[in-house]
């Protein structure tokens, strides 16, 4: 695997080693924050679609 350099501010980076555990290189602390990124926007789009089409669902109460 390839690898490359970044450059972040030193504050950041620092802030990247609360995010991590002892093992964790920066490479899975950022995997890390991209996973979670990725889940909070399944969560926005699957809020926006209930919203938008809430007369397409039907409570489990009614089955």
């Amino acid at each position: 695997m390839s690898t490359t350099t970044i450059q972040i501010k030193k504050e950041v980076r620092d802030e990247l080693k609360k995010v991590g555990n002892m093992d964790d290189d920066y490479n899975s602390v950022i995997e890390k924050l991209i996973r979670e990124h990725n889940r909070n926007k399944l969560v926005e789009y699957s809020r926006k679609v209930v919203k938008e089409r809430k007369e397409d669902f039907v409570s489990l109460d009614e089955l």
